[in-house]
């Protein structure tokens, strides 16, 4: 599977305008993320700190109450999202670098972090191991298998292609971030689950967050198909991996 950068910067750039009013997920692993990190490194005071597909910025937002002197640097591939981020965070020490991680350089920064980011990129591992070699702590988290299992189980009943990604398990993510030989490790897991009252409503959700993109070609008819039939209340889950590596 190849992510179509294009694609994605463009759902993102649409979405910008809405993300926050349906973020609540993406806002509360933000926050379990820098909770593990302050207990992990409870007297680490990072000079710089590089944050990877920030969005509309809920990490910095935080890091800057605990860390008010760090130079940070924001990233995001969809320069509408930086711009709402450049809202939260006026009067900030920030540097703002929109591109796609994945090939974009970037200086050593003391610490980088990325919330719920990581899994827009083609080559996961191979992302994880450049920020990790060029950071002294490198935290993130990224979904797992079995996110959104509920919306693909639709998709498989009404024998259509099912639009969702196809997410590393924790087993094979643990075993290489071990394999990366860090002095220092924590690995944690979580499920978070949201309600909809119908398909529909869950197709909406997507298109606010900007999280519509799909590899698979869904035709109109399609979807259609499926918010006539699925009707009733739907459960989500999002499966999420929080990850912490010093070197």
């Amino acid at each position: 599977m190849v992510f179509q950068k294009a694609h994605i910067k463009s759902n993102f750039d649409r979405a910008s305008s809405s993300y926050d009013s349906v973020a609540s997920i993406q806002k509360k692993c933000a926050i379990e993320l820098v909770n593990y990190l302050k207990k992990y490194a409870a007297t680490f005071y990072p000079d710089s700190i590089l944050d990877l597909g920030t969005g509309t910025g809920y990490i910095p937002k935080i890091l800057s109450c605990y860390f008010p002197e760090s130079q940070f640097t924001i990233n995001d591939l969809s320069p509408n999202m930086l711009a709402q981020a450049k809202k939260k965070l006026e009067n900030k020490k920030v540097e703002f670098i929109l591109g796609d991680m994945e090939i974009q350089n970037f200086d050593f920064h003391d610490l980088v972090i990325s919330n719920l980011a990581l899994q827009w990129v083609n080559d996961h591992n191979k992302v994880i191991k450049k920020f990790y070699e060029h950071s002294r702590i490198f935290a993130f988290s990224s979904l797992l298998d079995g996110t959104f299992s509920e919306w693909s189980k639709i998709f498989i009943e009404s024998s259509l292609p099912t639009p969702t990604h196809q997410y590393p398990s924790r087993q094979a993510l643990e075993d290489y971030l071990l394999s990366l030989t860090p002095s220092k490790c924590f690995f944690n897991s979580q499920e978070f689950h949201l309600a909809f009252s119908n398909s529909s409503s869950f197709i909406k959700y997507l298109n606010n967050l900007g999280a519509n993109y799909s590899n698979q070609q869904i035709l109109v008819s399609d979807l259609k198909k499926i918010i006539k039939t699925y009707t009733d209340k739907i459960n989500i889950t999002y499966k999420v991996f929080f990850g912490i590596l010093s070197k």
